[in-house]
């Protein structure tokens, strides 16, 4: 007679361990997907195994950076710094007419987008006229009286400057002021230089 052969039983490890886990207390969250072991990494999904890093996905090593995905943080020496200032008449007359300008420069060391300056006339001082005369950027006078400029990406050391001017009042009198705000999309150094003033004096 021919002897049967033995058969090993082949060994169910993934339902042994579920069952001794599940015994043990142990909480399973999913189970392991099909392209690799949960264990020693997550898979195909995250490129390399999750062994101290965070693999290609993540460009570059999660400890020490965020890597190009993430566009690293720039540092603060490093950013755009928009500046205005302005300058304009210390008194005017009655009807007379007077220039004020708006100059702004990036003093940063990277280009500042999405560039915007709004300037509010003094009260009282009626708008006449105005103009770009440096730089490039679009000004324009809003329904509520004041000049805004669309100045767009500006790269370090450029600048824009602009000219209003403006007419007094026929009657009347006191301290009046010109205020320009700057704004832009790009992280700055700082930005109490955003805002610039110029006082004048109504005769």
């Amino acid at each position: 007679m021919f002897s049967r052969p033995t058969r090993t039983p082949r060994p169910r490890v993934a339902a042994a361990a579920i069952a001794t886990a599940a015994v043990a207390g142990v909480s399973l969250a999913v189970a392991a997907p099909a392209s690799a072991a949960y264990g020693p990494d997550y898979g195909d999904g995250y490129v390399n195994g999750y062994t101290g890093n965070y693999s290609d996905n993540w460009t570059k090593t999660y400890g020490k950076d965020y890597g190009d995905a993430w566009t690293p943080r720039t540092p603060d020496r490093n950013r755009a710094d928009v500046a205005v200032s302005a300058s304009g008449p210390a008194h005017i007359d009655h009807d007379e007419e007077q220039l004020w300008t708006v100059q702004i420069t990036n003093t940063g060391k990277s280009t500042a987008y999405s560039v915007r300056s709004v300037t509010t006339l003094p009260n009282g001082i009626e708008h006449r006229a105005h103009r770009v005369i440096q730089g490039s950027a679009h000004a324009e006078l809003g329904g509520d009286g004041r000049v805004v400029a669309t100045v767009g990406a500006l790269k370090p050391g450029e600048t824009v400057r602009i000219q209003i001017a403006g007419r007094g009042p026929s009657y009347g009198g006191g301290k009046v002021q010109l205020v320009t705000k700057v704004t832009t999309s790009s992280p700055e150094k700082t930005t109490a230089n955003n805002t610039a003033t110029v006082h004048t004096r109504i005769a």
